[in-house]
């Protein structure tokens, strides 16, 4: 592999300096927050921090009622939308985005 990071991991966690935010990054077919269909196998994670995950196509940018302080995001997909919306993500600032092909 010609990659410096875990590319083929379960899951990695990256803290972003400047707000002190643990981002749980992950595929989504083992840790998940059971939303559209996807696994409901949440990992611990401390008060404000964010689960970014795929799997479904589904974008998502909530919390989840069980998991208060979590921020749940899911950019959705480029190539294989389920929700009919080709889009990426972006976390910028201490913030997440939706973006959406044709906006």
């Amino acid at each position: 592999m010609v990659l410096d990071f875990p590319c083929m991991a379960t899951y990695d966690v990256l803290w972003d300096q400047e707000t002190g935010r643990e981002l749980f990054l992950t595929h989504g077919h083992v840790y998940g927050p059971g939303l559209h269909n996807s696994v409901d196998a949440w990992p611990k994670l401390p008060d404000g921090a964010a689960i970014v995950y795929g799997h479904t196509h589904v974008k998502v940018l909530q919390e989840v009622d069980e998991h208060p302080g979590i921020t749940v995001f899911n950019p959705g997909s480029v190539g294989i939308p389920k929700d009919g919306t080709h889009s990426y993500g972006l976390y910028e600032d201490g913030r997440f985005t939706h973006h959406v092909w044709g906006d």
